[in-house]
């Protein structure tokens, strides 16, 4: 009995395989648990990457922005650098303006009391407002229509004949200023017109007479600093007037227009006393 069966169990062996046991099934279990997680773990390194990717796009346009921005910047500060030379330019020229008026100012006083005039940083513009402020009288000369009385404004101030002249160009190749021409002049008014150049001539700096002889262009670019020099002359003129006539202060007063009749008219006179030796006029 015991030997028949033996072969039966050997038969049992040799046939189909026996059920998977329990160690089997969890070998399958943690199979397809590590397939899962290997899945995962591709689908998570699939976002990562792609993460990675969209975060190297934002960093590469932030950087093309970063730039474009710097690029800005430089431009910015290229134009501020222009603007703050431009201003540099102008307050040396502001500067130059004022210490021509300074020298000229100096070199009309040598021989002059002083005039009393403070200078300070605005005294280019007081005397452009002094020029703004004076009435003209450009209309009536030029049309040769003049209202009666209120000689002052019936005729031209010297600022305004030697400014005229030197933009007309017959300074500049050097005509004299008593055999000059102005269109604000009327013919029957020359005499006193060639009493206020001479006087002029006489009066005038070197240097004022280089710059209002420069060219046309030179003084349309310099028109500022021309009608310094020139309100300069003309208040000179009514200084050493005053100085000839014997006043005991020359500064010009708030009455006296320097009308280039009415300083053609004063300078007559001081050339015929000249002539005359009248020692008060000397």
């Amino acid at each position: 009995m015991s030997s028949s069966a033996r072969p039966t169990k050997k038969a049992k062996k040799s046939g189909q395989p026996a059920a998977a046991g329990p160690s089997a099934i969890d070998d399958l279990t943690a199979l397809t648990t590590a397939q899962l997680y290997s899945l995962s773990a591709k689908r998570h390194r699939d976002y990562s990457r792609e993460i990675v990717r969209m975060a190297q796009e934002e960093r590469d346009r932030a950087h093309v922005a970063l730039q474009e921005m710097q690029s800005r910047l430089e431009r910015a500060n290229e134009h501020l650098e222009k603007m703050e030379e431009n201003s540099r330019d102008a307050h040396r020229e502001y500067l130059d303006a004022k210490n021509l008026l300074i020298r000229v100012r100096q070199s009309s006083n040598s021989t002059v009391p002083p005039m009393n005039i403070a200078l300070d940083d605005s005294s280019v513009e007081d005397i452009l407002g002094i020029i703004s402020k004076k009435p003209s009288g450009n209309t009536a000369a030029s049309s040769g229509k003049s209202p009666g009385g209120k000689k002052s404004q019936k005729f031209p101030y010297i600022e305004d004949i030697l400014v005229s002249m030197a933009k007309s160009g017959q300074l500049h190749k050097g005509t004299k200023l008593s055999l000059a021409e102005c269109h604000l002049v009327n013919k029957k008014d020359n005499s006193q017109f060639v009493n206020t150049m001479k006087l002029v001539e006489e009066l005038w700096t070197e240097e004022e007479e280089l710059f209002l002889r420069s060219s046309r262009e030179e003084i349309e670019e310099s028109m500022e600093e021309a009608k310094i020099i020139a309100e300069t002359i003309s208040l000179r003129c009514l200084t050493k007037l005053n100085e000839f006539e014997g006043r005991e202060d020359p500064t010009p007063t708030n009455h006296q227009k320097p009308s280039f009749v009415s300083v053609g008219n004063r300078a007559r006179r001081v050339f015929i006393g000249r002539k005359k030796g009248d020692e008060n006029l000397v």
